[in-house]
């Protein structure tokens, strides 16, 4: 969950979940004269949709940190445990292979980019992969990959988009989705500097694709106001886009215990957010 300063007394929780849910928006509106619709474009949205749902294992009865506070997603796998974080990924991706094979092949690739600097793109991130569980946990998705590819090599719907120059253009889509999800639902108001993690304006300068055999570029977002945003270049089907998703209110306090938490965490306060993104 992205928790973040909402006033003096409270927190605002943003679940994975739903953060998963605006990424899957972005995807759905992706493509324009100047940036390409992604392709195989159900695959691509699912992907996005529910490249962290995962989480709901863990979002439906989560744990305090061991301060007695709710833990920020921001180095989960660590405050939460690798064994917690690898478990309910595992199961976030067998469960989208299930329903669709190419967005669970990207969906692994992610998961793969979260533990080793985003697979390259993501220098600033932390390298879990010297630790043996995730270590074990790459190896099985690697194999788990190959699985899905001889099936959807068998399959003639995905066979146009299998290459590895295809894969990659998705992967970095999949990162670029991400980033912009992760910069619009971890902070309220919109122009609010209280959050010091997350990505940055340039969605951590991951490179954006355009359009096939064109260059990539990085996207920039310019807060105007406490709920408008301007992104450059603009890669959106509609101007603006509005992005809708709802967070939940606790005590910025420290609990006493599991229970405790548990019982303010189902009982809060939920309150709808709206922003919206702009080409001008």
């Amino acid at each position: 969950m992205m928790v973040c300063p909402f006033d003096d007394n409270r927190l605002l929780l943003i679940l994975q979940v739903d953060h998963s849910k605006v990424t899957g928006w972005f995807a759905a509106h992706w493509g324009n004269d100047k940036f390409a619709h992604p392709t195989p474009y159900a695959s691509m949205v699912l992907a996005a949709q529910e490249h962290d749902t995962g989480w709901w294992d863990w979002e439906i009865k989560p744990q305090l940190s061991s301060e007695g506070l709710p833990p920020d997603y921001i180095g989960s796998i660590k405050h939460l445990g690798e064994k917690i974080w690898l478990d309910f990924y595992r199961h976030g991706i067998q469960r989208l292979a299930e329903q669709d094979p190419y967005a669970g092949y990207i969906v692994s690739l992610h998961a793969d980019g979260l533990l080793t600097q985003g697979r390259g793109l993501l220098k600033y991130m932390p390298d879990y992969s010297v630790y043996p569980e995730v270590k074990e946990f790459l190896r099985e998705q690697k194999s788990y990959r190959a699985q899905l590819m001889t099936q959807l090599e068998g399959l003639a719907e995905y066979r146009d988009f299998i290459s590895d120059e295809q894969l990659w253009t998705n992967f970095k889509l999949m990162e670029v989705y991400d980033q912009m999800g992760q910069f619009v639902c971890n902070r309220y108001p919109f122009n609010s500097t209280e959050r010091k993690n997350g990505p940055s304006k340039t969605m951590s300068n991951v490179p954006t694709p355009t359009k096939p055999s064109s260059a990539d570029t990085i996207l920039t977002f310019t807060i105007k106001d406490e709920s408008r945003a301007r992104v450059e270049p603009y890669p959106f089907d509609i101007d603006p886009l509005v992005v809708s998703f709802h967070g939940r209110l606790i005590s910025k306090r420290r609990y006493e215990n599991h229970a405790e938490f548990l019982a303010e965490y189902y009982r809060a306060e939920r309150i709808g957010i709206n922003y919206s993104l702009h080409s001008q």
